[in-house]
């Protein structure tokens, strides 16, 4: 018997795949910086658009448009439409995109805010977590830390990312595009993406839970 070549690239032929798993996924991105003069929408845009050029269902969840109210555990702010509707919508999705500048090697408070009030919405679905900054480094501390918030939460972070370095020189003043290699980056980290929501999908409907130990 012939032994098995070591970093073979054959492709076995797959089974198509279930219903429950098959067609357009949800996945928003959400957009966390309020800043004025932000550097970050139209790269959250050009994610959204990629998504979307998948085939795939979105929503650019901007928080500066989307304003939620401080996290303090009192009934009246958990309740505050925007929260609500914000919940809701992370409990359609299917997957999810979240870009945070890098702010002094951290990911931005507003999405830490965000994060406090979502619970079950995120649980054992994927993330991708991007990052974006002035230097070379694109915002990779940001979206290291923010994807070590997210396990807390039993969300799935992937570890593929998109980093947008050198930020002031990816876009132009009206929004094109200037380094068209991100196109390859994104659509790759959006099919990574996309498998693993397919994946964890099929596990949320037909895996059970383990339940944790009391005592």
């Amino acid at each position: 018997m012939a032994a098995a070549q070591v970093g073979s690239t054959e492709h076995h032929e797959r089974e198509p795949l279930p219903d429950d798993v098959a067609g357009p996924l949800f996945i928003p991105v959400v957009l966390g910086s309020i800043r004025e003069g932000r550097r970050s929408y139209h790269p959250a845009k050009l994610l959204a658009e990629r998504v979307e050029a998948k085939g795939h269902r979105t929503q650019l969840v901007d928080l500066r448009e989307l304003v939620l109210p401080m996290y303090d555990e009192r009934d009246e702010t958990n309740s505050h439409p925007n929260v609500v509707a914000f919940q809701q919508l992370m409990q359609r999705s299917d997957a999810s995109i979240w870009l945070s500048p890098e702010y002094n090697h951290a990911y931005t408070s507003v999405i830490k805010n965000a994060i406090d009030f979502l619970h079950g919405e995120i649980r054992r679905k994927p993330i991708g977590a991007c990052g974006l900054a002035s230097g070379v480094g694109g915002g990779i501390r940001a979206s290291e830390a923010l994807k070590v918030a997210l396990i807390e939460l039993h969300a799935v972070p992937i570890r593929e990312s998109v980093h947008f370095g050198e930020a002031r020189t990816i876009f132009d003043a009206d929004g094109t595009l200037l380094k068209p290699e991100f196109i390859r980056r994104i659509d790759h980290f959006i099919a990574e993406l996309d498998w693993y929501a397919r994946a964890l999908k099929w596990g949320r409907h037909h895996v059970p839970i383990p339940e944790r130990p009391r005592g």
